[in-house]
């Protein structure tokens, strides 16, 4: 609530004076502040202008934080008089009570001022050598737009000094002196702006024009003097399309701009040939945009250009690599698939698809052991992956279940530039009748050798084995009591497995001599399966059979080949039992007998595919080789397939074995067609 006044207001004449001298002031002010004011000595200078045209004699000012709301004092103000009897304003720095300290901070949050009269006790401030009384104060936070600058706080002498018309007067000046402070604030930020842009404009890899609405250029950035070889004081004045445009596209363009421009149709683009002091053609891609004019009131154009003549070399460069590439690439006849290091497809040809019957969306992404080998055993290290991340050269001769067939597969690394991602280029090349019999020669060889040095290990082994066994023999007819007859019938049973095992490295190694003869496949199949038909059916594993009509009859020793089909029905009904142990839907056991030919020769096929656990890829190999098992410790002695494969080979056939693991496994036999022997014969 204002108190009644007891002074009386100025004339009239003598308000519209002071408002005058105060706008004057302010006036004054803001054209100092081109020079550089801090916000304290701005916010100091409003309140000497407030205190120098009011009718008291002291002030408080202090700055206000917008993000801790915290109020920092400035100085407190008297306005005192010289030894010249003139007007001088000192400045100290005081700490006002505690009470007041708390006012002026709620007048900053609440953005309203506050009036005290008739304050008890009043206060009192060291301001001069005698201390100075104050019984009235008013706070005026210097405020607009809700944002807070500082906070003014007037004193008076007098218990109620601060009439209606000095409210008035204090209301009014605090408003101007707000709005040249918000006025600063504005002119410092375009100020900021104007600095940033010109910095932008000086510093950017991009050349950047400006022309008027009739086309001469105003400004001529440094990328543009880079470029063109011209500099900005010489191209000043001169008409854009004859400095930045070749002659044979200047007509063009300055229509398209002229047209632009009348229509304030905003922004164009355009690719153009420019040519430079010396003669140079460089390729520019321009970008250009109506700017008005502030100072000339007129509308004009700014054109940024970005000089592309050695990308669109580059450019060309690499499409006619990349050209070549892809032809090559898709021009392949066989499977051809690029990866990552880590073994992931990137790439791959039309033959690749083709070969694994798959789109292209389902092979690329994915992983070359899934594609290529049909994926493997959790926690197993694919080989071929492997061999790409070594970053190493390789040609191998291997199975490809995901491609469905042998496959000379080349791994050969590509060199990328420093800081590329490294790939791997891989070739599968289906394995010809002629590479497939040089492939089973060099197995047959390396079988041959291993006979011979398994026969010299059978005789050495033989006879020590035979007196363990007479010398077993005698233990027994001298045992007396139970535990000695135990211990003796271990050492014999452990004797005669040994024998057994040197039994199958002498049929390993010795050479076969009885003669083949007209054989009827179907029922050599079917006497093995009789022979074994309690054991399937105990298993609970189903038999499928598919037989052509009309099949020649097989060249071929009967006995060995029922050896070598009891042998594989042995090892598919193991791989059955590990997948399924007891009854199941897919526990089945696959037969098949087809006609084919190698090099025109008729040939029957024995196809036998069980649905077990099949055999990891990087195995696949080593099934054949003597010894080696994929049955655990005890359960094998890893020479059913090798002696197997040897009897195939002496029978004049073929064998082959294709697996996906968890899926399937099938033995593959082909035996010559007696038909064709017999012709031979004759």
């Amino acid at each position: 609530m204002l108190p009644a006044s007891e002074s009386t207001s100025l004339p009239c004449d003598d308000e519209l004076v002071r408002r005058s001298n105060i706008l004057q002031a302010i006036i004054r002010l803001s054209n100092e502040q081109v020079s550089g004011l801090n916000r304290n000595e701005l916010l100091l200078r409003c309140a000497e202008i407030l205190l120098k045209f009011s009718s008291f004699s002291g002030g408080w000012i202090g700055r206000h934080d917008p993000e801790t709301k915290e109020i920092t004092p400035l100085a407190f103000l008297q306005i005192g008089a010289d030894s010249n009897d003139e007007q001088k304003i000192s400045r100290k720095l005081i700490l006002l009570d505690s009470t007041l300290i708390k006012s002026i901070q709620e007048s900053a949050e609440s953005g309203e001022p506050a009036l005290f009269t008739n304050i008890d006790p009043p206060v009192t401030l060291p301001l001069t050598p005698e201390r100075a009384i104050f019984r009235s104060c008013s706070i005026w936070p210097l405020s607009h737009h809700n944002f807070v600058y500082g906070v003014v706080a007037v004193f008076s002498e007098q218990p109620d000094g601060f009439p209606p018309d000095e409210l008035k007067f204090l209301e009014a000046t605090v408003a101007d002196l707000s709005l040249a402070l918000y006025a600063h604030d504005v002119s410092v930020q375009l100020q900021f702006e104007r600095d940033f842009n010109t910095e932008i404009i000086d510093s950017i890899q991009a050349l950047m024009v400006s022309i008027t609405p009739c086309g001469k250029i105003l400004r001529f950035n440094a990328e543009a003097e880079k470029v063109t070889g011209y500099r900005e004081q010489d191209v000043i004045d001169s008409y854009w399309v004859d400095i930045l445009l070749s002659p044979e596209n200047r007509l063009h363009y300055q229509n398209v701009i002229s047209r632009l421009l009348k229509t304030n149709a905003g922004n164009l683009s355009f690719r153009a040939s420019l040519r430079t002091k010396k003669g140079d053609l460089r390729t520019i891609d321009w970008h250009s945009s109506i700017k008005p004019d502030i100072d000339q009131g007129s509308v004009g154009m700014v054109l940024f250009g970005l000089d592309i003549t050695d990308q669109l070399a580059a450019d060309r460069k690499y499409d006619s690599a990349v050209a070549k590439w892809e032809n090559i690439f898709a021009a392949i006849q066989d499977p051809a698939l690029i990866t990552t290091r880590d073994g992931t497809i990137i790439d791959a040809n039309h033959a690749t698809f083709t070969a694994a019957r798959k789109s292209r969306d389902e092979v690329i992404g994915e992983s070359v052991c899934q594609i290529l080998h049909g994926g493997r055993k959790k926690g197993s290290v694919c080989p071929l992956e492997a061999q790409i991340k070594s970053g190493e050269s390789r040609i191998l001769h291997t199975e490809l279940s995901g491609l469905h067939g042998d496959y000379l597969l080349t791994v050969s690394p590509l060199e990328y530039s420093a800081g590329s991602d490294e790939a791997t280029l891989l070739v599968a090349r289906d394995m010809t009748e002629e590479e497939r019999h040089k492939a089973e020669a060099l197995r047959a060889a390396q079988l041959a050798s291993i006979g011979e040095l398994s026969a010299g290990v059978a005789h050495e082994i033989n006879n020590p084995i035979n007196g363990i066994l007479n010398y077993a023999q005698m233990l027994t007819d001298l045992a007396q009591d139970s535990q000695s007859e135990e211990v003796i019938g271990r050492i014999n049973t452990e004797a005669k497995r040994i024998a057994s095992i040197v039994r199958n490295l002498l049929d390993f190694s010795r050479h076969r001599v009885e003669e083949p003869e007209p054989v009827d496949g179907a029922a050599l199949l079917e006497d093995c399966l009789e022979l074994v038909q309690h054991q399937l059916l105990k298993d609970h594993i189903i038999i499928e059979r598919i037989l052509e009509q009309t099949l020649p009859l097989a060249f071929c020793n009967r006995s060995q080949m029922q050896q070598v089909f009891l042998n594989v029905i042995s090892n598919s009904r193991y791989a059955l039992n590990e997948k399924f142990p007891g009854s199941h839907p897919d526990k089945k056991l696959h037969f098949s007998i087809s006609l084919v030919h190698h090099t025109n020769a008729p040939y029957v096929r024995f196809t036998m595919t069980d649905y077990g656990t099949g055999i990891e890829h990087h195995l696949i190999n080593r099934v054949f080789d003597p010894f080696f098992s994929t049955k655990p410790n005890g359960a094998g002695t890893g020479l059913g397939l090798s002696i197997s494969y040897g009897l195939v080979r002496d029978n004049g056939g073929y064998m082959r074995i294709k697996s996906l693991l968890d899926s399937y496994t099938s033995i593959i036999i082909d035996l010559p067609a007696a038909k064709n022997r017999s012709n031979e014969d004759g």
